[in-house]
């Protein structure tokens, strides 16, 4: 839904705004996800040349989710089924968010049988856990306080104020884009780029990396 697209960009951008200027700052949290035909098609997915291509994060403290549905098809009608997630962490970024608490987070949110069907609530449930533990413990803010009831009222009242073409983002076109590129490109390299969530095809938020690198630490997992 456009209500947790638009509530991952913008606590991505406030994150990035308020540690950029901290002691290895400028943490950032990128959130992608693909359509793919069959399930064997996410091993073309690297999530650690991905992140090192994007260059998520200033001081290598940056975070990457990788989100992978299946094309299925009813009534002529295509949805988006759910099949893996995948994070990948900066260097400096592991020490707070190490694969045994990366672990429970997904278990708590996205994998949490009470958000079964409904990503939305899952997903932004693991921003708000990730964003916890960055400010509090990284940065040492004293708090950050969420409620999932509000954010779910929220997001089924959310209204946009303008319509967002939405494209998915098949991993030709990935190949293709601008943001499969490093280099001189690098002003392309997306804080976002969130494509699909819920029902809905989604769309592309460019903006400048941060220049971060990842040693391969994180996880995944498959859909149960």
């Amino acid at each position: 839904m456009e209500a947790t697209r638009y509530s991952i960009l913008l606590e991505g951008e406030s994150l990035y705004d308020l540690t950029k200027d901290l002691p290895e700052g400028g943490a950032q949290i990128v959130v992608a996800t693909f359509m793919v035909d069959h399930i064997s098609e996410i091993e073309n997915y690297d999530k650690t040349e991905i992140f090192r291509a994007w260059k998520i994060g200033k001081n290598d403290m940056g975070v990457l989710i990788l989100i992978f549905f299946e094309k299925t098809i009813e009534n002529e009608i295509v949805y988006p089924e759910f099949l893996e997630l995948q994070i990948e962490v900066g260097y400096r970024m592991e020490q707070y968010l190490t694969p045994t608490k990366l672990g429970l987070m997904t278990d708590q949110t996205v994998f949490n049988p009470e958000y079964h069907g409904d990503m939305d609530l899952g997903v932004m449930h693991l921003i708000y856990e990730m964003l916890s533990v960055i400010y509090v413990d990284a940065y040492g803010y004293e708090s950050f306080n969420y409620d999932m009831e509000d954010y779910e009222d929220y997001m089924m009242s959310y209204v946009p104020d303008d319509y967002i073409s939405q494209e998915p983002l098949t991993f030709w076109l990935y190949l293709l884009s601008p943001f499969f590129l490093s280099g001189n490109l690098t002003s392309l390299i997306p804080i976002i780029v969130f494509i699909i969530i819920g029902g809905g095809f989604g769309y592309v938020v460019k903006n400048k990396g941060g220049g971060g690198s990842s040693g391969g630490m994180g996880i995944f997992r498959r859909r149960r």
